[in-house]
């Protein structure tokens, strides 16, 4: 929660300050009671990439810093993250990806996942974890 608060606060001192107040509580909520996983380096308690868990299984904010892509770092945090939501609970993951981020898209295909008809965004979902 510190690195994110810190990631923010600059933000805030352009007048955003109650939406990412409301961003933050959410972030942090899902970080607590949801699964989610960091990759850190030499200590530092500022992750490098990470993947949160929303509602649902909705697998979201798998992001790596720019200095560490490259690594395959979203790729293994997007496994990892898929396993751990069909074992902790028992349900399909499904990725929400902004209709122009085409790395995310690729990433997922390249995964396995198979992107769902809807009109509002790329969803994917994996279905080689269907029962």
């Amino acid at each position: 929660k510190q690195w994110y608060q810190r990631r923010v606060r600059g933000a805030r001192d352009l007048g955003m300050k109650s939406a990412l107040d409301e961003h933050l509580a959410l972030m942090a909520s899902n970080i607590k009671d949801r699964p989610s996983l960091g990759v850190y380096v030499d200590r530092v308690e500022t992750p490098v990439a990470w993947c949160i868990c929303y509602s649902k299984g909705s697998l979201g904010s798998l992001h790596v810093s720019d200095e560490h892509r490259g690594k395959k770092l979203a790729r293994i945090l997007l496994r990892l993250m898929t396993k751990k939501v069909v074992d902790t609970h028992g349900i399909l993951p499904c990725g929400n990806v902004h209709f122009d981020n085409k790395a995310s898209a690729c990433l997922l295909t390249s995964e396995g996942w198979t992107k769902l008809p809807v009109n509002y965004s790329k969803m994917f979902v994996n279905p080689s974890y269907l029962p």
